[in-house]
């Protein structure tokens, strides 16, 4: 039977490709690390790794047993958290990739205060692009994932998790803060400082301007960057004018330096969408995480997880 011990040494191993950088993270002896991937490989009757000077590269074989080696380190873990809590503990880490501005300014207060109701468990936002936490929701290194476009795996199902407004700011000191509204053609003679096409908030500020036949290619684009904060600080120097998520504005708004302009007959907005590996076994601590976002809210009791049926579905009627 394989040993988990020596199962982690090699994990570790394999990601530093160093015995001696393995040995300071597990804080064992060099000797040690070294004693367990032998007897790894002994069991196994395989070479794990390859030897170059001080740094070491899996082999054929480790790089085959490097997934499946993970893969058993958490469902053992997860195993050790499930069986606490049938005792009433909720205890583990609690590991979420997120890809959306609003994600990121609305999850980490759900996720503090889901900690502070189990103390037991340690909370982790992993922040980055959409196509990057789709990929580490399907390894299982993440729970869950929010994201804010449908992108089809076989075994990630997603449920929605809230609509988000998204809104046009400009300078406190800008013209345009003198009116209630400006027309949509009013964008055509100003800097404007957008995010990238694969964003959730530009496909809403392309769909709503085409409303008006507006094309963004009609816009005077002076920057294009990848997150709503850089827009909020470009607008704050001067340098043009962007569309943001309300959430992000709205907490900026109190320092003064940005107003949210309204657009005459103009609604922008974009769904969050929350994923979940069917492939792998949930936690307890994601379990109760999701019962905390159905307790306010933001997912309904009974909503099922979107089949890949509905989610095609969903895709050609966007």
């Amino acid at each position: 039977m394989l040993d988990l011990h020596q199962l982690q040494v090699f994990v570790i191993a394999a990601q530093e490709e160093n015995f001696s950088a393995a040995a300071q993270e597990l804080h064992l002896s060099q000797p040690a690390i070294t004693q367990r991937i032998h007897a790894l490989e002994k069991q196994l009757g395989v070479t794990l790794f390859e030897r170059r000077g001080r740094r070491v590269y899996l082999s054929e074989a480790g790089a085959f047993l490097l997934p499946l080696a993970k893969d058993l380190l958490r469902r053992s873990k997860r195993t050790e958290e499930m069986m606490q809590s049938l005792r009433g503990e909720v205890v583990g880490h609690l590991i979420i990739g997120c890809s959306t501005t609003t994600g990121k300014y609305l999850l980490p207060p759900l996720m503090a205060r889901f900690c502070d109701r189990f103390a037991g468990v340690q909370a982790t936002v992993r922040v980055g692009s959409r196509k990057r936490v789709l990929e580490l929701l399907a390894s299982g290194e993440v729970h869950l994932a929010f994201t804010s476009a449908l992108t089809p795996r076989r075994e990630i199902r997603y449920r929605q998790f809230l609509q988000d407004q998204v809104v046009l700011i400009v300078p406190s000191n800008h013209p345009w803060c003198k009116k209630e509204a400006i027309l949509p053609e009013e964008l055509l003679k100003e800097r404007l400082i957008l995010r990238e096409p694969e964003s959730g908030t530009y496909q809403a500020m392309e769909s709503a301007l085409a409303r008006h036949d507006i094309s963004v290619d009609e816009l005077h684009t002076v920057i294009t960057v990848g997150n709503s904060e850089a827009i909020i600080l470009a607008v704050e120097e001067g340098i043009g004018v962007g569309f943001v998520p309300k959430l992000a504005a709205q907490r900026c708004i109190g320092l003064g330096n940005i107003r949210i302009i309204p657009i005459a007959d103009t609604f922008m907005s974009y769904t969050i969408w929350m994923a979940e590996n069917t492939m792998q076994p949930a936690t307890a601590a994601q379990l109760h995480f999701l019962k905390l976002l159905r307790e306010d809210g933001y997912l309904q009791e009974e909503a099922p997880i979107q089949s890949d049926l509905a989610l095609s579905k969903a895709r050609k009627d966007a």
